[in-house]
């Protein structure tokens, strides 16, 4: 019996850190103006988590669907890393209004900016409690812009090196919609901080490309920022900061 009881008082932390570990819910809100839409999902380390349906709305704004896949990844240093794509349905289901993917590092209870593109912001929140304190994290930002004379297409982007980000825009009606693709590499810095930005952009109207390209930036956070044709009147800028 004492040998029992001891073995049990032996699992008891590891079973309370097992838990722990299972008892994370990741949060997204998807913003644009007054109007909100958030989802929330229990989110194991490691385990991919889906949704597909409604949202939770707050303000004055049309009944959206969401598509959210989510991986909550534990770092070697303790921090945690989501890897997310989240969509929001529009009233035609092939052309929804506002995709983004990307990889993002969380801590517990502090909303992250994860996206913002076309009027949309992307929030994403780790919810639960950690064993000890979490390591502080510092979100780097990729702000971008894609400008065709007096059309403005910004898309920025809490990021990480060596990670993949992109967004989708779809609008207009049917008979005129629009649609933008933007894809992001930022390659890891050298030492004076610099890194390499490689990109894919398209942008067209209805069944007429008004600005593509793909190519590459030298960015240096906290400096200017660089600039690529990408078509007739079209010029593709991105700065990267701290």
């Amino acid at each position: 019996m004492k040998i029992t009881g001891l073995l049990l008082l032996c699992c008891l932390p590891l079973c309370l850190s097992a838990a722990a570990e299972k008892g994370w819910t990741v949060k997204m809100t998807a913003v644009n103006g007054a109007v909100s839409y958030s989802h929330a999902q229990a989110s194991p380390i490691d385990e991919q988590t889906s949704y597909s349906g409604k949202t939770r709305v707050r303000g004055r704004g049309p009944a959206r669907e969401i598509i959210f896949n989510s991986v909550l990844n534990r770092t070697e240093d303790g921090r945690f890393r989501l890897d997310y794509q989240a969509e929001l349905s529009g009233e035609n289901l092939a052309r929804p209004p506002f995709q983004a993917a990307g990889k993002v590092l969380l801590r517990p209870g502090k909303p992250v900016l994860a996206a913002k593109a076309g009027g949309w912001k992307l929030i994403l929140e780790l919810q639960g409690k950690a064993e000890g304190e979490s390591p502080a994290i510092e979100t780097a930002t990729l702000e971008t812009r894609l400008k065709c004379g007096r059309q403005s297409y910004p898309v920025d982007f809490a990021y990480l090196p060596d990670q993949q980000y992109s967004a989708v825009l779809y609008e207009g009606s049917d008979d005129t919609v629009r649609k933008f693709m933007l894809g992001l590499l930022p390659n890891s810095s050298a030492l004076d901080g610099a890194f390499r930005l490689q990109y894919t952009l398209l942008l067209k109207d209805g069944g007429e490309t008004l600005a593509s390209g793909q190519g590459e930036l030298i960015l240096a956070p906290g400096e200017g920022k660089q600039s690529a044709s990408a078509g007739k009147n079209c010029v593709f800028t991105a700065k990267a900061l701290n």
